[in-house]
């Protein structure tokens, strides 16, 4: 933001002139894990004062800013890791990640002779095999489940049929099982995954007999502890044990023969899923697939507290405060948070949300605030969350991990409240939370300045089922705060660019490559708001490369930018 202004008319303006480096490639591979190219956005106030005039949207020119106090600040939802890397598409180096989504995508919009019986694919000695399985631990129902395979399931075309077949998704028959058995987060063995297209597993699946093997073996021999957070854990149990029925009471698109048989039938529907998905990849693109899902990881899961510490570490090493939200145990536990500590306080959620494994946190700049003094007063807030409502069905928007709220003495401008918050998909828990805060700000401790950073979830037009951008703007106003967006929020400008693939459970929301622009989910979430009369916005800048940067008309996360959020960068002035 030194060197970057707040954007208007244009995707960049230079706040001290410059020339920028049309050369610059984000997506070289050489560049993961290397610092940053391009200046810090935050400079020594020397630097970034000398010559510099103020371009807030609403203020104009702010006069003598060399002699004003000002805080740098970053807010950043660093993303859950998916547990599908196909699910989404991301901005890929390798030209045949985009071969292979339009093939994808080809076979399932016009599969032509490809659009064999299920049978063909998933075989009838393969069904066999499974009722074995299954009637070795005594699952009920499997008559009823082998009419429904000779009778139907094994003659259907395996896209028109299956994949396509909304029943199905109405039904949950496969959806559900995947939820619940594709990444399982055990108490004490970390992380087991389904042998399936559609997630980490680290094995190979080099053909169908590869896959059916380790998959009966996952399902029907494999035991875990599933993690239950602060609950105790249960005892092991096999992954099969795992599913529930599904009730036509819940879902009233299966009808009362499949609910009474309706474990199995899940896990033979499960099956052909992934079966299916094999058998497609192995046909479009043989020789690639499993290398492009292994780069994937290697970027978004495995290294991507890496990349995520080296974008803190190194672009935004000169921040006074970074709000994170969705961070997970391993990154303020590991080698990430070693990596920052030197630098930043990590002040951490009174409870971690283990099971999600999302957090909030907060870093702050050791050489700016007294680290010894941070109090922290996130719960004091959900008390004024249930308060303001005059229930506590208010804290049903609360997920623990979600908010942190810390008090803490600057070295010389005296105490800040400092909060992150990750709001509901929706964004409709964002006001109640940040009234909250508000509010015991202003009764608790009027002499603190409230900075807070946070993914509002808000969207481009307002609802009763979602939170708009100008609607909580204009709550903003009328409790007296302002936001790192100015007087105008342009919806228009967003923080995310997503759209899904073809490869994913849910093919109604899914989206072309060609469109995936166009149609992505694309708005404002992300938010640094704070008390309009104790500071103001100077300059703002949105980040989607890790460089100070942002492309539009680029869906992300990339290989070298880990998330789906832009960084959100401000510089405040705090006023006298």
């Amino acid at each position: 933001c030194g060197m970057i202004a707040y954007m208007t008319n244009q995707d960049l303006v230079s706040a001290a002139p410059r020339k920028i480096d049309r050369s610059y490639n984000p997506y070289d591979p050489d560049l993961i894990f290397k610092p940053s190219p391009l200046p810090s956005p935050f400079p020594p106030p020397s630097r970034y004062f000398s010559g510099h005039s103020a371009t807030s949207p609403t203020d104009g020119p702010v006069q003598d800013i060399q002699e004003r106090r000002n805080i740098y600040v970053a807010t950043w939802n660093v993303a859950a890791v998916n547990n599908n890397p196909f699910e989404y598409w991301i901005t890929h180096d390798d030209p045949a990640y985009n071969r292979l989504m339009d093939d994808v995508q080809d076979f399932l919009d016009q599969p032509g002779q490809r659009d064999v019986p299920v049978s063909d694919v998933f075989t009838h000695q393969m069904f066999e095999e499974l009722m074995h399985e299954m009637s070795g631990v005594g699952m009920q129902g499997l008559e009823t489940v082998g009419k429904f395979w000779w009778e139907d399931y094994s003659k259907r075309p395996i896209i028109s049929g299956f994949i396509k077949d909304t029943s199905i998704g109405k039904k949950r028959l496969a959806s559900m099982p995947d939820r619940i058995t594709n990444t399982i987060t055990t108490a004490h063995n970390g992380v087991v995954r389904r042998p399936t297209v559609i997630n980490h597993f680290d094995g190979d699946l080099p053909s169908l007999g590869s896959w059916w093997k380790q998959w009966r073996e996952f399902m029907f021999r494999s035991k875990v502890q599933v993690f239950k957070g602060s609950k105790p854990a249960q005892e092991p149990q096999f992954i099969y044990e795992l599913l529930d029925p599904i009730y036509k009471s819940k879902y009233p698109a299966i009808t009362e023969e499949e609910e009474a048989c309706s474990i199995p039938l899940q896990i033979v529907c499960l099956a052909i899923f992934d079966a299916i998905l094999n058998h497609m990849l192995s046909v479009v693109a043989p020789d690639t697939w499993q290398q492009i899902r292994r780069s994937i990881g290697d970027a978004l899961l495995r290294n991507k507290d890496k990349q995520t510490a080296s974008v803190l570490a190194e672009t935004y090493a000169e921040t006074d405060v970074i709000f994170l939200q969705e961070a997970s145990g391993a990154f303020v536990k590991g080698a990430s948070a070693q990596q920052l500590s030197p630098k930043f306080s990590i002040l951490l959620p009174p409870k971690m949300d283990g099971k999600r494994d999302q957090n909030s946190i907060i870093l702050v700049n050791r050489a700016r605030f007294v680290e010894d003094s941070a109090v922290d007063i996130t719960e004091e807030v959900m008390e004024m969350v249930t308060k303001l409502a005059s229930g506590p069905s208010a804290k049903k928007t609360y997920v623990h991990g979600d908010l942190v709220v810390f008090r803490v003495k600057a070295r010389e401008e005296g105490f800040f409240i400092l909060a992150s918050f990750h709001g509901d998909t929706n964004g409709l828990g964002t006001k109640p939370i940040v009234e909250a805060l508000h509010a015991t700000a202003v009764t608790s401790y009027p002499d603190h300045k409230l900075v807070v950073g946070l993914d509002a979830n808000t969207y481009k037009v307002h609802s009763e089922q979602y939170q708009g951008v100008k609607h909580f703007h204009d709550f903003l106003i009328s409790r007296g705060m302002a936001s790192c967006w100015g007087g105008n929020p342009d919806p228009l400008r967003p923080t995310t660019c997503n759209a899904r693939t073809y490869l994913q459970p849910q093919l109604n929301k899914a989206i072309s490559r060609h469109n995936r622009l166009t149609k992505a989910d694309k708005n404002l979430k992300d938010w640094i708001i704070f008390d309009e009369k104790q500071m103001e916005m100077h300059c703002t800048t949105r980040d989607n490369t890790g460089k100070c940067q942002y492309i539009n008309d680029m869906v992300f996360p990339t290989m070298q930018f880990p998330s789906d959020h832009a960084v959100v960068a401000s510089v405040l002035l705090l006023k006298r």
